[in-house]
């Protein structure tokens, strides 16, 4: 397998297609699964408290 390299312009027009056709964009390379999804639909991004003592 050969890398591809898409410049963001191409990235940008396969977003926006799948957005349009109602789907999200997935790509899979080896055994890692990568989604991109709109920002309106993302997880809110979890805060930590950097004062927290965390021991595992």
């Amino acid at each position: 397998m050969r890398a591809l390299a898409l410049p963001a312009r191409q990235v940008t027009a396969l977003c926006k297609g799948a957005a349009k056709a109602g789907y999200v964009v997935e790509v899979k390379i080896g055994d890692v699964v990568m989604r991109l999804v709109p920002a309106s639909h993302a997880q809110e991004t979890a805060k930590v408290d950097d004062n927290e003592d965390f021991r595992l």
